[in-house]
């Protein structure tokens, strides 16, 4: 960023260290979890070696979803919060900040396609994009999924006292495929929209340092900068990130997105190598 930009703070210290916590649990759940489900692959075998074999790689995954416990609850509470001690509960499912869906997303979803198709301008959004608000009810989702059918396959005999054989058959297959489509989502979906976008290459900064600069925020949220400045709420910050971070935020993800989407190209070609 150029030292003469105008900064405005997006994310806090709290969203930027949940998320940095978010990165390293999932991946190394990703990969010390992807070589289970790919074992009869060369790959998923020299990988599972590589995370330390039997039962090191298991004690990682463990722990990596200890991390992600760890975030989600840290997160509701945060969201108790807001709506018990800052009496903000109808602005985080409704209203221009809620990251819920609502019917303004379809209307936004319409006009982005009319820009890609060229039948349009560039849709003005707000705080939060549609497909940003479609990841967060997917993590939701997968969070609750992975971590029901991860205990129940971490505690097999407990769960086994009130549930029936064939459930945790049904759990290992549930955690498996979920587990497969989430990896794929996030180093497709979420990678492509947050920082493989040519004005972001080689990374998205924002979620690291928490600045975004005046021109990102008129080019990707104009409604959002313009009910923040009409409520005189816009306030520039006073100095810049430390340009360290910056650094480390490219020295660290580009090797992630890169990982990623390598990750992704070898359950792809397994997954249709085992079709023929």
């Amino acid at each position: 960023m150029a030292t003469n930009e105008k900064l405005y703070q997006r994310f806090t210290p709290f969203h930027r260290v949940t998320h940095f916590l978010l990165i390293i649990s999932f991946f190394g759940l990703v990969l010390t979890g992807m070589p289970l489900a790919f074992q009869d692959q060369a790959w998923a075998r020299w990988l599972y070696e590589a995370m330390g074999g039997y039962p090191t790689a298991g004690y990682i995954h463990r722990i990596c979803a200890g991390i992600t416990f760890f975030c989600t609850f840290i997160h509701f509470a945060y969201c108790s919060y807001l709506v018990l001690v800052k009496g903000a509960g109808a602005s985080i499912i409704w209203g221009a900040d809620a990251i819920m869906m609502q019917p303004r997303d379809i209307k936004d979803i319409v006009a982005d396609i009319k820009w890609l198709l060229g039948f349009g301008p560039h849709p003005a959004f707000d705080r939060w994009i549609y497909w940003e608000k479609f990841e967060y009810l997917s993590l939701l989702w997968g969070t609750f999924v992975m971590a029901l059918t991860g205990l129940m396959l971490w505690f097999p005999t407990t769960f086994s006292i009130f549930l029936p054989g064939w459930a945790i058959d049904v759990g290992l297959i549930a955690h498996r495929y979920e587990a497969i489509l989430a990896a794929a989502f996030v180093f497709t979906i979420h990678f492509i929209h947050t920082h493989l976008l040519p004005e972001k290459l080689p990374v998205d900064e924002a979620i690291f340092t928490g600045a975004v600069s005046e021109e990102e925020m008129l080019h990707e949220r104009p409604r959002h900068y313009k009910r923040l400045k009409e409520a005189n709420q816009l306030q520039q910050l006073e100095t810049v990130p430390n340009p360290a971070i910056s650094f480390m935020a490219k020295v660290i993800a580009v090797p992630l997105l890169v990982m990623g989407l390598f990750l992704t190209a070898l359950m792809v070609s397994s997954l249709l190598l085992s079709l023929i």
